[in-house]
Formats: C-alpha cells, structure tokens, sequence
C-alpha cells in the first residue's frame, strides 16, 4: 500500500502490476479506499490452463472450461494476461510452439517443401490461442522474450553450478551463452519470406 501510494503520488502517469495468486478482494482497488492500490493483477491461471489442456488430445478440450479460466476475475479489477508465461519462455519447459509442433519445426517449416500437417495444426492452434487469450483474458496482454512471434526454444542465461546450504549442488551451464538470447532474425527471415512470396505472386 504505502509504495503503490508513493508511485502514484509522486508519479501519476505511472502504473502498477501486482502479481498475487491469493486473489486478494482489495489488491487493485485504490488505497484511498482501503485497498492495496495496484492499477492490474496478473492474470496467472490462463498460462497454467493452456499447459494443462496441450496435454491432452483436441478433442478433450472444452470450450466452457477455457472461457471459464479466461473471465474468471474480480468484476472490474483490471487483468493483464499471457499465454505462456516465464516458466515456458525462461526456465525449461516446452514453449507452446514446441507443445504444438515439436521437432517438426526443423523439418517442415521451410519454403521450400510443403509443411506436415502437424505443423499445419500447431500454427493455426497458436494463433487462436493468443486470439482468445488475448479476447477474453484482461485489458493488457503480456510477452516474454520472443514469444509474441512464437519463438521456439527456452532461454538460459551464463550460469555456473550453485551449492545449497544443504549440500545439493545445482549444475549450471558452463557460463554459455548458447540459449541467452531470443533468435530476433527469425522475425526479419520471415518478413523476408513474405515479401518475397508477396512479390512473386
């Protein structure tokens, strides 16, 4: 409360995004009125759903259950949601592109051989998830790294290996620098593609 009233206080253009799974009733609202005083809260729920169901087969998706996930929040708390969240982008897991598609991306994304029908799902069903993600979920949509273009791979930062207090040692990666950065010219590639099929026909 008291460093959301100094934000807004000393800068009122500015705004706050708290991040609380509780679903504390007073966290967006103004601290004026009593509340926490953040402006949204991070819709968290929605990144876990899409997981959940990318585990199962297509036809054991429920519409209902997904429009549930999306508009369950506080009538008028502002929500910013995401699709994939840092857990998917930063520390491991399969991004979504990868749950959709995966090795097949190597193989059957080129422009010069026709895409598998693996691959043709996987796009269609990564677009109608930002869609309706970004639909339904909040009033802000958040990214991580490269993930709005559907970047496929996790990111790691240059780490050495960690020694817990409790004698468990964590391996790092020998400082590499092989996954620290988003692949940014798969972007200008792909404007390229286009450009080029655009000019052709």
């Amino acid at each position: 409360m008291l460093v959301n009233d100094m934000i807004h206080g000393l800068y009122p253009e500015a705004v706050t995004i708290g991040e609380d799974v509780s679903g504390m009733p007073t966290f967006c609202l103004p601290v004026q009125d009593g509340g926490v005083g953040f402006d949204y809260r991070l819709h968290m729920a929605v990144a876990d759903k899409w997981i959940e169901l990318l585990k199962k087969r297509d036809e054991d998706w429920k519409m209902g259950d997904i429009v549930y996930t999306l508009v369950n929040r506080r009538w008028l708390e502002k929500c910013v949601v995401y699709a994939e969240s840092h857990d998917q982008a930063l520390v491991g897991d399969k991004t979504i592109a990868f749950w959709l598609m995966d090795k097949d991306m190597y193989d059957f994304m080129s422009l010069d051989r026709p895409s598998s029908p693996i691959i043709d799902r996987g796009i269609a069903l990564h677009k109608m998830i930002r869609l309706i993600t970004m639909g339904l979920g909040g009033e802000g949509y958040l990214n991580f790294m490269g993930n709005e273009f559907g970047h496929p791979e996790w990111i790691d930062f240059p780490r050495g290996e960690q020694h817990l207090p409790s004698g468990k040692v964590i391996p790092g990666n020998n400082f590499s620098y092989d996954k620290c950065r988003r692949r940014f010219d798969l972007v200008s590639f792909l404007l390229n593609s286009l450009f080029a099929c655009a000019t052709i026909h």
